[in-house]
């Protein structure tokens, strides 16, 4: 009886260390590659992007940000864009236009090819209104989303929640509502796929903090 009592004990301690040793080889670190700013909310593997058309990095992710969709299928990858400076407004709008639309699996690669291959920037509202015609959307529907309220509350909202995050530029991946990455100190695309993994639960634990 001694004996078995001895065995269980120990199979805890090897359980122990096992658990430890997997938290430690953490290769990231909080406070260096990645911020904590927010306390747990979810669980569910989630990355968001703060991005905006016009910004070029942002646009030279674009081929990172599909192959992380392709390569991990229980991840939710979701774009937020932002305001960081008044001329981005309109591109804040024209993501959620699309999105309202039903046509931003169209205007949002439209958009970025626009911006940053044919370097033709949206002038003004009836720019961007011809931009979504040319798209197939009807014009009274796009007037409609256009002048709404909806749109008006998302821009609000999506400045709002960029500031809580602390997001200062683009693009900002932030995993899990919680923790935001430092894409200077993590490096390479490699690594930065692997922190959101890492980070979401998607491959091992949490790191603690």
């Amino acid at each position: 009886m001694a004996f078995f009592r001895k065995l269980f004990i120990a199979v805890l301690v090897i359980g122990s260390m096992s658990t430890h040793l997997t938290a430690a080889t953490s290769q990231f670190e909080a406070g260096k590659d990645y911020q904590v700013v927010a306390p747990a909310t979810t669980t569910e593997p989630l990355v968001e992007e703060f991005f905006n058309y016009a910004c070029g990095a942002c646009y030279g992710t674009e081929s990172f940000v599909e192959k992380l969709k392709a390569d991990n299928p229980g991840l939710t990858v979701k774009p937020v864009p932002v305001e960081l400076r008044p001329a981005w407004k309109i591109y804040v709008k024209a993501y959620y236009l699309g999105e309202k639309l039903g046509v931003l699996d169209k205007s949002h690669a439209k958009i970025y090819h626009r911006i940053h291959v044919q370097k033709k920037y949206f002038k003004d509202e009836s720019d961007l209104k011809a931009f979504f015609l040319s798209l197939g959307v009807a014009e009274k529907a796009y007037d409609d989303v256009a002048n709404s309220y909806w749109i008006n509350t998302q821009m609000r909202l999506s400045k709002q929640y960029a500031f809580k995050n602390q997001v200062t530029g683009t693009p900002t991946f932030l995993v899990n509502k919680r923790f935001k990455l430092n894409r200077a100190a993590i490096g390479t695309l490699e690594r930065m796929e692997a922190a959101i993994q890492e980070l979401s639960g998607l491959k091992t634990e949490v790191p603690a903090n």
